[in-house]
């Protein structure tokens, strides 16, 4: 429902409706559209780790991790649009920014955890900056979005995704 009205215009009758539940019963759960948004926001977080945590456990998790994630990504595709709005609706309210901001930082960790583990098995160099490019990783998300939004064929934009992805994580490997 956020990604068809938009998150300032769907309303919690809106989702009940689409649910085909009781205004009441979404109440239930959740206290607020931001509780709601908040929820699916979680969701998002643990769909990322599931991906690392599967990549981590592969013969070859760079590989594993650049599949998994695309095919993820490529799942947020029909809300490309709600992410400009919602970036945009934070840009003025405080408790969306934070947030989002939360959401952030929770896959910035999680992404940094997996660089980390990937150092250990001397999968990229040591003295990477994980953080730095934790951060990065996660950014290419919004990146990926936006090209999306922007009309970008979903091959080329997945194919630019891929690229970035391996320059930043196994680039470093022909110096070796």
């Amino acid at each position: 429902m956020f990604a068809k009205k938009g998150y300032h215009e769907a309303t919690m009758k809106d989702v009940a409706d689409r649910l085909r539940v009781s205004e009441g019963t979404i109440y239930l759960y959740f206290k607020s559209k931001r509780e709601l948004f908040k929820a699916i926001g979680d969701l998002g977080e643990r769909q990322t780790a599931e991906v690392i945590s599967s990549a981590i456990q592969s013969e070859d998790p760079v590989r594993r991790f650049f599949d998994l994630a695309a095919d993820l990504y490529e799942q947020y595709e029909p809300i490309s649009g709600l992410i400009f709005e919602l970036f945009a609706e934070a840009s003025r309210d405080a408790s969306l920014r934070k947030i989002i901001r939360g959401d952030f930082d929770k896959d910035r960790e999680t992404m940094r955890a997996f660089l980390v583990e990937l150092q250990k098995r001397d999968r990229i160099e040591s003295d990477i900056d994980v953080n730095s490019v934790a951060m990065a990783i996660v950014t290419l998300f919004y990146g990926y979005a936006i090209s999306r939004l922007l009309g970008v064929g979903k091959d080329e934009a997945k194919r630019t995704y891929r690229e970035a992805m391996r320059l930043m994580l196994v680039g470093s490997e022909a110096n070796r």
